[in-house]
């Protein structure tokens, strides 16, 4: 019994500590450069937040001039040392970064899947930067409740495509397995849950777009929000089909 008693104790001392622990503010710092302004742990070296300034800076007119849109003049970009603290900041249990609204990008710093936190912070500024340009698209003054509504049609494949492209994280589909056998349908490249596949093949489907049709077309297709049919006049599968053609061409031979 006095076991017991003793057992529950500690846990309820525990569980106090986390909970101190847990609302106790961050100590953070903060570093401004031309086009963003970082928020960061301060247990992170100021020396990779710089090298990750500079590899978002760099990225600013590039994805400018690619997505042809202007981003906001300043973003706010907070970095997370530990998970939770990223979990608590945006309410986000399975991503390693996110966006909120054109404005802000939240990410750990060291990120599931991707040990270069350069390429995790452009993947989530060219997110920032293509809701920009779907914004810039409206033709009159919307709700952000109309948009919002509009936007969740948004397809899934295209929205992380763009920005694996723009953040330069080929994979080598030769490492690929589901490759051998057949290509992914788009309701598969749209499921973030079942092997994420369009974060190892999203590269060479903006790289097949580009090849085939072109950046103006990359972008019409942006803003038919993914609409396959009316932008390139091909079925999802047929697209699925030629993509897979021009991967097999170029890197499975």
């Amino acid at each position: 019994m006095k076991k017991s008693k003793r057992i529950l104790l500690l846990l309820a001392i525990l569980i106090l500590a986390l909970s101190i622990i847990y609302f106790i503010p961050e100590s953070r710092k903060k570093i401004k450069t031309r086009h963003f302004t970082f928020f960061f742990s301060s247990s992170i070296d100021t020396a990779s937040i710089v090298e990750l300034a500079s590899a978002l800076e760099n990225s600013y007119s590039k994805t400018s001039a690619d997505l042809r849109t202007q981003p906001l003049d300043n973003i706010e970009t907070n970095i997370y040392s530990q998970r939770w603290r990223y979990i608590k900041a945006t309410g986000n249990w399975t991503a390693s970064g996110n966006i909120e609204g054109i404005s802000k990008l939240h990410f750990v710093a060291r990120a599931w899947g991707d040990s270069d936190g350069k390429k995790v912070a452009v993947h989530e500024f060219t997110h920032a930067v293509t809701l920009k340009l779907l914004l810039d698209n409206e033709t009159q003054p919307v709700s952000s409740k109309d948009f919002d509504k509009k936007f969740s049609n948004f397809p899934t494949w295209l929205w992380e495509a763009i920005s694996v492209y723009e953040a330069n994280q080929f994979i080598d589909p030769k490492t690929l397995p589901y490759l051998n056998k057949h290509y992914p349908s788009i309701s598969e490249l749209n499921n973030r849950t079942k092997g994420g596949k369009i974060y190892s093949c999203g590269y060479t489907i903006i790289e097949y777009i580009l090849s085939k049709y072109g950046q103006d077309k990359l972008i019409n297709l942006i803003k038919n929000y993914g609409d396959l049919k009316s932008t390139f006049n091909v079925t999802d599968d047929q697209f699925c089909k030629n993509w897979f053609e021009f991967v097999t061409g170029k890197y499975l031979k």
